[in-house]
């Protein structure tokens, strides 16, 4: 019986230390902030906590989104639109009309080096982003000659 205490006492102190070690949010550290310093230029560095091994740079400016993506390509392909903020959802809409595939959640992080965004969708994929310069020759290097036939990383 003291054996069975013991042993009770022990998972109730585990269930405790990992209940209060839970992730906050989708950075890990529940510091994703809000969209309200999202005006600035980003690159994708991670997909669900995996180094993302393709490119894609957006800068957000005055309701104005332009995303520069090497995803299925060589080469880079340059797309633009707004975006809006309404209650702590970002989403977007192209310059074609064609809205992004979904909303997002999430937000930049206090000392402004990082965006989270969070997919709405029923398996949300959580992306982050670093503040960056995008680079001249991404921008010269950009078309948007191929971009009715590449998919759309938004």
């Amino acid at each position: 019986m003291k054996i069975f205490k013991i042993w009770s006492l022990a998972v109730v102190l585990l269930m405790t230390v990992v209940a209060c070690n839970e992730n906050n949010g989708p950075s890990g550290g529940g510091d994703t902030g809000s969209f309200e310093n999202i005006e600035n230029e980003w690159k994708l560095v991670s997909v669900n906590g995996v180094e993302a091994d393709f490119t894609v740079y957006i800068s957000f400016n005055g309701g104005i989104f332009s995303m520069f993506q090497q995803v299925y390509s060589l080469d880079y392909v340059f797309f633009e639109g707004d975006y809006t903020v309404d209650g702590g959802i970002l989403s977007g809409v192209y310059s074609d009309g064609t809205a992004w595939k979904c909303d997002y959640t999430g937000g930049v992080s206090k000392d402004g080096n990082t965006l989270t965004l969070v997919s709405e969708e029923t398996n949300a994929i959580t992306c982050v982003y670093e503040a960056c310069v995008i680079p001249d020759d991404v921008r010269e290097e950009a078309t948007a000659t191929r971009a009715a036939e590449v998919e759309r990383f938004l």
